[in-house]
Formats: structure tokens, C-alpha cells, sequence
């Protein structure tokens, strides 16, 4: 790999690196029940994805001048392995967040149910109507 490959894709790959650790330290919040280090993470994640479309942006435009060096396929590889790693811990992310948001909306459902009188009227064995009631 040489000098020139480093500076256009290392910034880049570093960014990605950053990435997957936040979505890592998001998921061990989670786990964890801590809503101020999810949140930390959450922040640095968002500040981290910025800088990461900043620098891509930036390599393209390296990439793309005219004196641009030639890039071999093992420096692409080399970022793609790392955007791999990134997408990754974001998909694990989003399986555990996902998870999460419809666990909240069951327990929200259940205390609403709990909460709230019963509506229906049942038949007794003997035939007669009367209130429903909870067991």
C-alpha cells in the first residue's frame, strides 16, 4: 500500500472504525439500561456519520483531480472491508433498537389495558349478563 493510498482512504477507514464503535457503544447502552451513555453514543454517532460523508466527499475529490494517484483494488478492499464492519454493528444496532421500540409499544398496550375499565358484558353459566371481569 503506498503513502498516497493511506491519505485518500485512511481518514475515511478511520471515520468508519469510529462508526462501528459507536453503534457498538449504543448496543451495550441498550443492553445496559443507561439512557445517558445511549444517548452519548447516539451523539457521537450522528457527529461521526457527518465527518464520515465529510470525508468521502473529500476523497472523491481527491480521487477524482487529475493527478490522482492509480489506486490498487487491495486499497478498496481494504475501505470496503471496512465499511463492511461498519454496516455490520449498524445492522445489529437496528435489530436490538427495532426490538426495543415494539417491546416498549407491548408494555404500553398492556398498561393501557390494565388501566382501562372493562367494556364487555359476559354470560354467566346460569345465563345472566354481567360485568367482565379481570383474572
Amino acid at each position: 500500500m503506498t503513502d498516497a493510498t493511506i491519505d485518500v482512504f485512511g481518514p475515511e477507514k478511520d471515520a468508519l472504525a469510529t462508526l462501528a464503535q459507536t453503534a457498538r457503544d449504543q448496543l451495550a447502552a441498550l443492553r445496559s439500561g443507561s439512557s445517558e451513555a445511549f444517548e452519548d453514543a447516539a451523539g457521537r454517532t450522528l457527529d461521526v456519520v457527518s465527518d464520515l460523508d465529510h470525508r468521502r466527499r473529500a476523497r472523491e475529490r481527491r480521487v477524482s483531480a487529475p493527478d490522482a494517484p492509480q489506486l490498487g483494488p487491495e486499497a478498496r478492499e481494504s475501505l470496503e472491508a471496512a465499511a463492511l464492519e461498519a454496516r455490520q454493528a449498524c445492522d445489529a444496532l437496528e435489530i436490538a433498537l427495532t426490538h426495543a421500540v415494539a417491546l416498549g409499544r407491548d408494555l404500553i398496550g398492556s398498561w393501557y389495558q390494565i388501566s382501562s375499565p372493562p367494556t364487555a358484558q359476559v354470560y354467566t353459566a346460569q345465563g345472566a349478563v354481567g360485568p367482565a371481569r379481570r383474572t
